[in-house]
């Protein structure tokens, strides 16, 4: 009997921590990876716990919600053009407004299903928050 070996016999999508399926439950609620989907209109479908963590905000005051909302007007409309940009699928730094005022800076990584109705969204924090005007 002919066996093959582990390597040749799974095949992983290219960008695996994008392809984790996020679901409510135990993983739902420890994880520590600000994992997300959102609609192509950019309003989030579903979050892990960590969101709620790192901002400060309710797992229900994110659904239905853009992270426009949570960013200095001004530069919301760019930075959420930039976000559903299929074309440029490099990282997006912005900085959203946590519960308590203070910014926090993201950097979003995202695809798109393979449809374009659907973004699936890793963010991580990065050092310091652009500074207020």
């Amino acid at each position: 009997m002919e066996t093959n070996s582990l390597s040749k016999s799974l095949s992983a999508p290219r960008d695996f921590t994008l392809a984790v399926h996020v679901s409510p439950g135990d993983t739902y609620e420890w994880s520590k990876v600000l994992l997300a989907r959102a609609s192509i209109n950019g309003t989030f479908e579903l979050l892990t716990a960590a969101w709620e963590r790192l901002l400060g905000y309710g797992r229900q005051e994110f659904t239905g919600k853009t992270l426009g909302k949570l960013m200095n007007p001004g530069k919301a409309a760019a930075t959420v053009a930039a976000i559903l940009d299929h074309e440029n699928m490099g990282p997006v730094e912005l900085t959203v407004r946590c519960r308590d005022g203070k910014p926090k800076r993201l950097r979003l990584h995202r695809r798109f299903d393979e449809y374009g109705n659907k973004m699936f969204i890793v963010a991580e924090e990065t050092q310091e928050a652009e500074p207020r005007p």
